[in-house]
């Protein structure tokens, strides 16, 4: 599909003025079905690849990089929050 066709349909949900709860649901639905999709192409990792994420997660805590659940949380709901309201 076009990003054109994707923006009127876009444009055409907005005309609906819909509250936020809306929105939610909209896009809980629309990421309920990515899901769905990607899981009959999602591959398993090899033990190789597991291991290079956990030594980079390791890294990165040694670091100091990382995220409170907290502040994990309040950044997953300005980014929804920006998506919903685009």
């Amino acid at each position: 599909m076009s990003i054109v066709a994707l923006q009127n349909i876009w444009e055409g949900l907005l005309a609906y003025n819909l509250t936020a709860a809306n929105k939610r649901w909209l896009a809980e639905r629309l990421l309920n079905e990515v899901e769905v999709e990607e899981a009959g192409t999602l591959q398993p990792y090899t033990m190789a690849e597991i291991e290079a994420m956990i030594a980079e997660s390791e890294e990165d805590l040694r670091a100091g990089r990382f995220l409170s659940s907290d502040e994990a949380a309040a950044h997953r709901r300005m980014h929804m929050s920006k998506l919903l309201n685009q």
